[in-house]
């Protein structure tokens, strides 16, 4: 005689939990900020306002590097912490929602920017203060184009460290919440 067994299987369908991703973006915004106004300290306190020169040049290679390691740490720590905040050691999961983080981030600093260029745009662009040199069309292009590549430079390289931040988040969730035990993905 034969005995049949009926298994019965629980899949969890991922959720995301958007107040975690809005707390990962919160933390992300505010290392940012802690770092982006020790950058700016420094970059003002070693540029020389009487040298025309060296204020039309624009954006040095190390402001250009900071801004790209300032977006890559404060989005893997916002990742992390929105990872924790959600309390679940599902690493598929983190990731997504180091992404979303990502995602939410660099949507709100578009706007940001569009919000500003469309200021400028419609008020019109100050007049060169005195004693700087006007810049002709191939300067504003070079910076332009400078400008852009560090954007896209700061868009990928936070892009992959969000979701790895997620990722490290989810993976070591355990030590966060040490007190908790969970059950492994998948299984209820």
């Amino acid at each position: 005689m034969a005995i049949s067994e009926s298994v019965s299987v629980n899949q969890e369908h991922p959720v995301m939990r958007w107040g975690a991703v809005w707390a990962g973006w919160l933390v992300a915004t505010g290392v940012a900020a802690l770092l982006y106004a020790f950058g700016l300290a420094v970059g003002f306190s070693a540029i020389n306002p009487h040298d025309p020169t060296s204020v039309a040049r624009g954006l040095s290679g190390g402001a250009i590097t900071w801004v790209i390691l300032t977006w890559a740490a404060s989005l893997w720590l916002g990742s992390m912490f929105a990872t924790w905040f959600d309390g679940r050691n599902d690493t598929e999961m983190g990731m997504i929602r180091g992404l979303a983080v990502w995602g939410l981030s660099l949507t709100a600093t578009t706007l940001l920017i569009a919000s500003g260029m469309t200021h400028l745009a419609v008020g019109g662009a100050a007049a060169p203060a005195e004693g700087l040199p006007n810049l002709n069309a191939d300067d504003i292009a070079r910076y332009t184009s400078h400008v852009m590549w560090a954007a896209f430079g700061c868009a990928l390289v936070s892009l992959i460290t969000a979701a790895f931040g997620g990722w490290l988040g989810a993976h070591h969730v355990h030590r966060v919440y040490h007190l908790r035990t969970y059950a492994k993905h998948g299984v209820r």
